[in-house]
């Protein structure tokens, strides 16, 4: 409301050609949309946690055969 009452003392003040007042627009979703965009940002989030620990443990398992198999075959 506080943009709208800026736009018509501007407007009045003739600083500006166009008289029109500026709608503020709503909100555009509701409480339980936000509620269920929260929802699903924290299982999006627990999902990534996932795959990263899983690709990490893979990094760690297959580096280590690798060492393993780059020691033994050096010996």
């Amino acid at each position: 409301m506080s943009e709208q009452v800026q736009v018509a003392e501007h407007a009045a003040e003739g600083h500006s050609p166009a008289t029109t007042e500026v709608a503020v627009p709503a909100v555009p979703f509701s409480e339980q949309q936000i509620e269920q965009f929260d929802t699903d940002d924290g299982d999006a989030g627990r999902a990534i946690g996932k795959m990263l620990a899983t690709f990490f443990l893979y990094t760690v398992i297959a580096m280590s055969i690798v060492v393993w198999w780059t020691f033994t075959r050096h010996n």
